[in-house]
């Protein structure tokens, strides 16, 4: 199967950040200015204030039309509000040339802004940059089976929970396996109070956000995988985002299940996900504000060591033979980007189960290991955004007393 992978970039920064003010300064920028032949979704983000709206248009992209405001149709002008984002959606580029478009926005205040995008000569490649403050994101791999995709939400506000338009998770996602390769995401009070609940909208990927994951590709999760001792397992905990039904339905995607044993997934990996929200910020009260301190990144994901598989209506789904998870933490409540952060301010760690009835007995302590036993296990390569050297150092090194409970 030939199936180019669509990198949909990343957008915003953490949960910190406070953007529901009625006065902002209008802004506009362009997730990546440079994308891969093979890419194609871009995005540009604005904000302003409530009531400023803007129009956009591709101003220039040669003379063949490749690049559109929608998907599947020639669009080069769109209206919007400040806050919305402005989705580029593109060919890839089969010639051997590199290609340009420029892309205008005004906005009613008088804000102005150009971009020109470059997209890279068929067989190209590029290194792709990530917001900094994005701690649990991965390398990216080029497969062509795989689709990196990032789900966004809008979060409630509260007066101790900054809310807005925030990232809820992001996959990579394997079509001839139907099962993601690893769903990253970071653990945060914003995505868990006020407290809602479990929805149970099981469902496929609605496709409302780019890039598409054809149905096909998907596994058929509405009833369940019958009678083969596997549950529909969450790669993000439900529990993890309550913070609004909207945001917890994410959570139910079929791009967000692996097929778990049982035992395994009402045990202890259902232990390890209520520690993972132990492990998560702390929150306290100054001056009468919850302040809400630091952020868990993690990737939880799939390793494929045979080749066992369960049927079901869109295709065979790949079964796991393990499940890991790695978590990157910093040791104090100080609000700077993971980035900024040296190798003794952080602490990481890993946790590699079998997904079977042997998975299911494993203890916490048994299962932990380093990141870097991950790495050399899946070939992924994880939190990007550290400096290489701090990267190297934390993910090489695993201290139990680092977490609470092992």
């Amino acid at each position: 199967m030939l199936l180019l992978a669509a990198h949909m970039l990343l957008l915003f920064a953490g949960c910190n950040d406070d953007d529901n003010g009625d006065s902002k300064e209008t802004l506009a920028s362009i997730v990546a200015e440079t994308v891969n032949y093979s890419t194609t979704t871009n995005c540009i983000t604005t904000q302003g204030s409530r009531g400023v709206t803007y129009a956009a248009v591709i101003a220039d992209q040669g003379e063949e039309v490749w690049c559109s405001f929608a998907l599947n149709e020639q669009v080069t002008e769109m209206r919007g509000e400040a806050g919305d984002p402005v989705y580029l959606y593109m060919d890839q580029n089969r010639t051997g040339e590199d290609r340009t478009a420029r892309i205008d926005l005004t906005f009613s205040d008088g804000y102005a802004a150009s971009f020109t995008m470059t997209q890279r000569s068929s067989g190209s490649t590029i290194t792709y940059d990530y917001e900094r403050s994005w701690g649990e994101q991965p390398f990216y791999l080029e497969n062509s089976d795989f689709i990196y995709k990032t789900y966004y939400t809008t979060l409630t506000t509260t007066e101790y929970v900054t809310g807005g338009y925030k990232r809820n998770y992001s996959i990579c996602y394997d079509c001839e396996k139907h099962v993601s390769r690893w769903v990253a995401y970071p653990v945060h009070y914003c995505y868990t109070t006020p407290s809602g609940g479990r929805t149970d909208a099981w469902s496929y990927d609605p496709n409302n956000q780019p890039p598409a994951i054809p149905r096909e590709y998907q596994q058929y999760i509405l009833k369940g995988y019958g009678s083969y001792g596997y549950d529909r397992g969450h790669m993000l905990a439900s529990a993890t985002r309550y913070n609004n039904d909207a945001t917890n339905e994410m959570t139910f995607y079929a791009t967000n299940m692996m097929p778990q044993a049982s035992r395994f997934n009402q045990g202890i990996w259902g232990t390890l996900e209520g520690k993972e929200r132990e492990w998560g910020p702390d929150r306290q009260k100054i001056d009468g504000k919850f302040i809400n301190y630091d952020t868990l990144y993690v990737v939880t994901g799939t390793h494929f060591a045979t080749d066992k598989t369960i049927d079901n209506q869109n295709g065979p789904i790949a079964v796991p033979s393990h499940c890991w998870k790695v978590m990157l933490r910093q040791r104090s409540n100080e609000n700077r980007q993971i980035s900024e952060f040296g190798a003794d301010e952080l602490k990481a760690i890993g946790f590699l189960f079998t997904n079977d009835t042997a998975g299911a007995g494993m203890s916490l302590r048994e299962a932990a290991c380093t990141v870097r036993e991950i790495e050399e296990l899946t070939g992924f390569t994880f939190f990007r955004n550290l400096d290489p050297e701090v990267a190297e150092t934390v993910k090489s090194r695993m201290d139990y007393s680092d977490w609470p409970g092992l």
